[in-house]
């Protein structure tokens, strides 16, 4: 039995509660995960689980079997971190969760760069508009739009992501242009699909005076190239990232309405588990973000959101 492998399953299965879980976290099959636990409850003589068919309980054993071996783990990873720094060569697999069209026009053109100066590590990259557990789906960063609220992650502001209000030239001839923020609500607005059922888009101006309006339109999409489309085709007012929109601008396909505000808060979050000690992987990708992409505050006339930070 490899006693290092047994633990480290037997961990993850107790972190995510279920053997298929932890064998996807992992990268090995269910058996195998399976196996590992068994093995290391034959050499200690006893039960660290509960078996049911729908679930996996930890018993009084197995409490005290995953504090122990937490704390294990954790200084051998601590360990080779400190291995790894001294080496200066971060290893292995980074899972990374991303909003699509950052990672689409942005991150994924200058990947490679990142890659050549770390020949030792590979990347997984899944890219969604869901903000995801990062404990439970095993990434080790994540960047999202959405302001983390879990007290179990830490996240810091990469940079703001101007939003704005634009439709297409036909549109506005046919319906007319808002002339305030009310008017929108007389519109048929693209909305973004995992809003609420009654959405409310939150807009600020130059002054910094806020205003709230309530929306509705006959189409809702979780992708902000459907919206766009849409939008270009003449069919409503979408509030979208101005990054994303920059070629329908200059092209004149799309011109903005009410130039005067941007969305609220519209901020892009790098998002990592709450650990002791960073991993030299994730310190690394972190670095290289601001390096391509951060804000530099002090030159911009935006504040940033503070960190959230976990409390510990």
């Amino acid at each position: 039995m490899n006693l290092f492998q047994a633990a480290r399953s037997f961990v993850c299965v107790a972190e995510t509660g279920s053997l298929a879980k932890a064998a996807e976290r992992l990268a090995t099959s269910s058996a195998t995960i399976s196996r590992h636990v068994s093995d290391l409850e034959e050499a200690l003589g006893c039960r660290l689980f509960q078996r049911t068919t729908r679930k996996l309980r930890l018993t009084e054993s197995g409490m005290l079997c995953l504090e122990r071996l937490t704390r294990s783990l954790d200084e051998i990873d601590e360990l080779t971190q400190l291995i790894q720094a001294e080496n200066n060569q971060p290893r292995g697999t980074l899972r990374i969760s991303s909003t699509t069209q950052f990672w689409v026009r942005k991150i994924a053109p200058v990947l490679s760069s990142f890659l050549r100066q770390h020949p030792f590590l590979n990347v997984q990259v899944n890219v969604t508009e869901r903000c995801v557990d990062l404990i439970e789906e095993g990434y080790d960063i994540a960047l999202q739009i959405e302001r983390p609220t879990s007290n179990s992650v830490v996240a810091k502001p990469l940079r703001y992501l101007e939003r704005i209000l634009c439709a297409s030239p036909e549109y506005l001839r046919r319906e007319g242009e808002p002339r305030t923020h009310a008017d929108l609500a007389d519109h048929n607005c693209l909305v973004y699909a995992h809003a609420a059922e009654q959405v409310e888009w939150k807009l600020k101006d130059g002054n910094g005076s806020q205003y709230s309006v309530e929306v509705c339109g006959d189409v809702r999409a979780n992708d902000t190239n459907t919206l766009r489309m849409v939008a270009i085709a003449g069919g409503g007012i979408m509030l979208g990232p101005l990054f994303t929109l920059e070629e329908e601008l200059a092209s004149g396909r799309l011109v903005r309405v009410l130039p005067e505000l941007h969305s609220v808060d519209p901020y892009l979050w790098i998002v990592y588990p709450s650990r002791r000690h960073l991993s030299l992987k994730v310190r690394r990708f972190i670095d290289f973000l601001d390096r391509e992409f951060g804000q530099d505050y002090a030159a911009d006339p935006i504040s940033p959101p503070a960190p959230f930070v976990r409390k510990t």
